[in-house]
C-alpha cells in the first residue's frame, strides 16, 4: 500500500507539473490560434508557403519571390502575441530590393495546429529554413530576421543549422533571467540566448531602442558580448519595442549586402544622428 501510495504521489505532481509547465507556456507565448488574413496587413499580399515540421505538422508562412538568380533569402520570426500577418507588415520592408522574403509562422498561431514550446519553435524555423533551400537552391544565402521572442527563435535556429546571417530586433538575453522574482525557475523554456549566440557560425547583428520597456540595454550588451565575431549592435534613440521598419528596413536590406560582400565590419555605411554603433 506504501508503494502504491508512493506511485500514485508521483503521478500526481507529475500532472501538477505538466499542468503548471502549460499555464506558464500560455504566458511565455500569448499564442493565438485563430486564423488571419495576410491581405489585411499587406499591400502586396505574399504568397502562402506551406511547410512541413519534422514532426509532422502542416503549418502555413508567406513569401515573396525575389529576383531570379538572387541567393539572398531573408526570414522573418515574429514575437510573442504576435502572428503571421504582423509578421507579413513587418517583413514587407525587406521585399522590393531583389531579396526573397519568408515569413516564418509556428505552431499554435494564426491557424497553424499544435501548441508551442521552444522546441517545436525551433523545429519550425528549421523546418522554414529547409523549405527557404528548395525555393531558392542549395547555394541559398540564407538570413535569419526576428522580433523579441522571435529574435530567441532565429538565434536558436542560426545556432543549429548553416545560416549566412541573423539580425535581432528588440531580442532579450535569457528569458529565465528577465521574468520577475522566483519566477524564473519555473520556466518550462528557458531561451537562454547567450549561449545560441556563440554556436551561431555568422554574423550578428543587432538593433535595440533606448525606450524599449521590455529590453534593457544590458541585454543587449550582454547579447553582444557573448556572440562570436563579427558582430554589430545598433542603438536607436528614443524607438521603442515595436520596429520601425520603414526605418530599419532598409538598415536590415544593407546588412544582407555587407554580410554578402564581407564588408560587415564597415556596416552601416551612415547612421541618422543620435544613433551609436559596436562593432567586433
Amino acid at each position: 500500500m506504501m508503494m502504491q501510495g508512493r506511485k500514485t504521489g508521483l503521478i500526481a505532481a507529475a500532472l501538477m507539473l505538466a499542468s503548471c509547465a502549460s499555464s506558464v507556456r500560455e504566458q511565455i507565448y500569448k499564442s493565438d490560434a485563430t486564423p488571419i488574413s495576410v491581405a489585411q496587413w499587406t499591400k502586396t499580399p505574399p504568397q502562402p508557403l506551406p511547410v512541413r515540421t519534422e514532426d509532422g505538422l502542416s503549418l502555413t508562412g508567406y513569401y515573396w519571390p525575389g529576383d531570379p538568380g538572387d541567393p539572398d533569402v531573408i526570414l522573418f520570426f515574429h514575437g510573442r502575441g504576435s502572428n503571421q500577418g504582423v509578421a507579413a507588415r513587418y517583413a514587407e520592408h525587406l521585399t522590393g530590393r531583389g531579396d526573397h522574403v519568408i515569413v516564418v509562422s509556428y505552431r499554435g498561431f494564426g491557424g497553424n495546429p499544435g501548441s508551442p514550446t521552444q522546441a517545436g519553435l525551433v523545429a519550425d524555423g528549421r523546418a522554414f529554413v529547409a523549405q527557404a533551400r528548395q525555393i531558392v537552391g542549395t547555394d541559398a544565402h540564407v538570413f535569419l530576421v526576428g522580433h523579441s521572442l522571435g529574435g530567441a527563435v532565429a538565434l536558436h535556429v542560426g545556432a543549429t543549422v548553416p545560416v549566412t546571417g541573423v539580425v535581432t530586433l528588440s531580442t532579450f538575453d535569457k528569458l529565465e533571467e528577465s521574468a520577475p522574482g522566483g519566477v524564473g525557475l519555473l520556466l518550462p523554456d528557458k531561451w537562454n540566448n547567450l549561449d545560441a549566440a556563440t554556436k551561431i557560425h555568422a554574423p550578428l547583428v543587432m538593433m535595440l531602442g533606448t525606450a524599449d520597456d521590455r529590453v534593457e540595454q544590458d541585454q543587449a550588451d550582454a547579447l553582444f558580448a557573448a556572440a562570436g565575431t563579427p558582430a554589430t549592435l545598433l542603438t536607436v534613440p528614443g524607438a521603442g519595442h515595436n520596429p520601425d521598419m520603414a526605418q530599419l528596413g532598409p538598415l536590415v536590406s544593407e546588412a544582407v549586402g555587407a554580410i554578402d560582400s564581407g564588408a560587415i565590419m564597415a556596416y552601416p555605411v551612415a547612421l541618422p544622428a543620435g544613433w551609436s554603433v559596436r562593432r567586433k
